[in-house]
């Protein structure tokens, strides 16, 4: 029998067994005449051209195709670099800003105010480079950078985006798009860098003009990797939030996101499927033991790394931040900084602050990025910038 007989044979017998589309013997030997200068011995080729085939079976499956297996992140690689780098040649960093166990993994610049409460409020993204430890410009719209800052989440274009882009921030070339139903202007990774919750908005929220209580926010989504975005869950914006951009973040463990307040508690806890979970009583903040303790407004710093302390502003006239010990209420520090904004490790806050002996009328609005301990000890990380005019930088934290 002549080899292309018994391999139309073999492969017409699977096609009946496995189901294999119609005509693939054919096909195949098509293709093999178009390559009739190789040399095809009758158990070499025959066997080659059943591997193929058998590949074949194995990847069609039949008529019900497989579901598109879930592609999920790689688990983040955190550094155990805690040292002390700076950048203070410059009102607007060009080398890494860090301190123990975090850093600032990117910053955002924005167009000047809008005129009578119209316009869109763009921003400027510098997104750190692990290759050259520098910040560079980039043209993405909005960016969140997961922890150990190897990869971004960004968006492009106009907002909300139909698509999220996961970034390599080593060789600055997005990997995959994951494709999205409900647009999105959000997007906040998770402690663990595994999922990434992305808010969904029927308009762009960073436009001006909206009535109070008409945030456009519409709900969210849950991503465990790069196949596609999942299930959508509904969560409207807070009516009694006067805030256009309303997006959700995640508790401190990953089990659970919050939805942001304008009031005291500052936050709505749910679980990930979109339920409301049980919030401290007004007036009041969750401790790490489950008490409460009366609070202030609290800092944007939140929380300590060990869940003890908490900073908040105050007292007038500043500039002032108080830090109390959740758990027992005891005043631990009354730090000389205008704002807390991220915690380098137990004892030391990254803060915003201005000269202090300069810091009345005009002078509290040149400022820069320090780091201070809970003693007070205070040591600059950047060079001073104007806080109250455009193009004034804000920086975003990242566990490096």
């Amino acid at each position: 029998m002549k080899p292309d007989t018994i391999v139309k044979s073999t492969l017409d017998d699977w096609a009946e067994e496995a189901r294999v589309p119609a005509g693939l013997a054919d096909r195949a030997l098509r293709g093999r005449t178009r390559r009739r200068s190789r040399t095809f011995g009758l158990a070499g080729g025959t066997s080659a051209l059943l591997a193929g085939a058998a590949a074949v079976v194995l990847v069609s499956g039949g008529p019900v195709r497989p579901q598109t297996p879930e592609v999920a992140f790689a688990p983040v690689s955190l550094s155990k670099d805690t040292s002390l780098r700076t950048d203070l040649g410059s009102a607007f960093p060009r080398r890494l800003v860090a301190a123990g166990h975090m850093a600032v993994a990117a910053y955002y610049t924005h167009n000047s105010a809008m005129g009578a409460g119209q316009g869109v409020l763009r921003r400027t993204w510098h997104l750190y480079n692990p290759s050259t430890a520098m910040y560079e410009q980039t043209n993405w719209t909005y960016l969140s950078v997961a922890p150990g800052m190897q990869r971004a989440a960004v968006l492009a274009g106009d907002l909300p985006a139909s698509k999220v882009g996961v970034l390599d921030m080593k060789t600055r070339k997005v990997t995959h798009w994951i494709k999205v139903d409900k647009p999105v202007g959000g997007l906040a990774w998770s402690p663990d860098g595994r999922r990434l919750l992305l808010t969904s908005y029927s308009s762009n929220p960073d436009q001006a003009g909206r009535p109070p209580g008409k945030s456009p926010r519409t709900g969210y989504y849950i991503v465990g990797g790069a196949a596609d975005a999942g299930a959508f869950h509904a969560l409207p914006g807070m009516p009694d939030n006067p805030n256009n951009r309303q997006d959700l973040g995640w508790s401190r463990d990953g089990k659970l996101i919050w939805a942001p307040t304008a009031q005291d508690p500052d936050k709505v806890l749910y679980d990930l499927d979109g339920r409301q979970q049980s919030k401290p009583a007004p007036s009041k903040s969750a401790s790490k033991s489950g008490t409460a303790v009366t609070t202030e407004v609290a800092e944007e710093a939140g929380l300590s790394p060990n869940g003890t302390l908490l900073p908040k502003f105050g007292p007038n006239p500043g500039p002032a931040v108080t830090v109390t010990n959740v758990d027992s209420g005891e005043k631990v520090a009354v730090l000389p900084i205008q704002q807390a904004l991220a915690w380098a490790d137990d004892s030391r806050l990254f803060a915003l602050g201005c000269d202090v002996e300069k810091c009345k009328g005009k002078g509290e609005f040149r400022n820069r990025l320090l780091l201070v301990t809970l003693k007070g000890k205070i040591t600059p990380l950047t060079g001073y910038q104007r806080s109250d005019r455009a193009g004034s930088w804000n920086p975003v934290f990242t566990h490096r």
